[in-house]
């Protein structure tokens, strides 16, 4: 079916309302808020999906011994032992937004489809800036072992010593989070590298080319120093106000199992229409609970980088 068959199929579909109404359940299938958040969260944390009637805790399993086996001994076994470290304290949120039937049903503002698909990547940036905010609780000047503070543009030595640090504590570094302004800098010096026994600041930096093209190709890298490199855009609370969620000056260096993020239960979604108002208005709401979780901090580094 071409394009324009398909418009007018889904014209002729959209005019009765149990149509609409049946089309919507099938997006709403289909465009499922929690497989989003659950990749792109998944990309910092460990996630996990429960269902109502799952039990909200982390447990630890111990008691397990190895013991050395003497011939004729009556061996000896150990107790196991369950033990409770943390519970989760769920919260909810949601997204609504409400309009002109008339304008809905006549495709002015875009489809149900476009609307819910803005609705979801709202819920995505929430979660986002709810992790990344959690994570920047750590920047404090205190914190010396976690925290790295310069007042320029991030330097090598400095990402490369962070690096280096959470791979030991943590036994990996599973990304390295920022803001694109925070992380660009890399992106002169990601194309080469120091030869052994070299020291940066002579300037003996040798070229790199399969990394030197990429930058020139893309603008951009996706590897560095053995670590994945996401690159976040800004999220506003609102097109007016426009203030930011993310903060444009933290680069967050994150290990494996420092914390775990949960949804419990489907995304739910609402839709009604208010009919005391001359046009009716038309409603719809999506809202899911989920819990965050930091239970090995010492697996997270800050660098915060103040510049003019």
């Amino acid at each position: 079916m071409d394009l324009e068959n398909f418009k007018k199929a889904y014209a002729e579909v959209a005019k009765k309302k149990e149509s609409r109404d049946a089309l919507a359940e099938l997006i709403v299938e289909y465009v499922d808020p929690k497989h989003v958040t659950q990749d792109i969260v998944g990309m910092f944390l460990d996630t996990r999906a429960l269902n109502p009637g799952d039990a909200l805790v982390k447990k630890v399993r111990r008691g397990i011994e190895v013991r050395q086996l003497v011939p004729g001994q009556t061996t000896l076994s150990s107790q196991l032992t369950v033990k409770e470290v943390v519970n989760y304290n769920l919260d909810q949120c949601y997204v609504e937004v409400s309009h002109n039937e008339w304008e809905i049903e006549s495709g002015e503002i875009g489809t149900v489809d476009d609307i819910r698909r803005e609705m979801t990547a709202k819920l995505s940036d929430f979660y986002v800036a709810k992790v990344l905010n959690a994570m920047y609780t750590l920047a404090t000047i205190n914190d010396s072992q976690n925290f790295f503070y310069v007042t320029s543009p991030i330097t090598r030595s400095t990402l490369e010593t962070a690096i280096d640090y959470i791979a030991d504590v943590a036994g990996s570094v599973k990304s390295v989070v920022g803001r694109r302004t925070a992380l660009a800098p890399i992106t002169k010096f990601a194309g080469y590298r120091i030869p052994v026994g070299g020291v940066e600041a002579t300037g003996y930096a040798l070229p790199v080319p399969s990394a030197l093209e990429e930058i020139r190709r893309t603008g951009w890298f996706g590897v560095y120093y053995g670590a994945n490199f996401v690159s976040l855009e800004q999220v506003y609370d609102n097109v007016f106000d426009r203030n930011p969620l993310i903060k444009d000056n933290f680069i967050v260096v994150i290990g494996g199992s420092c914390g775990e993020f949960i949804t419990y239960g489907d995304t739910r979604e609402d839709q009604w229409t208010d009919m005391s108002t001359a046009p009716p208005t038309w409603h719809i709401r999506v809202y899911q609970q989920f819990g965050l979780m930091f239970d090995r901090m010492e697996n997270l580094a800050i660098i915060r980088t103040d510049h003019a």
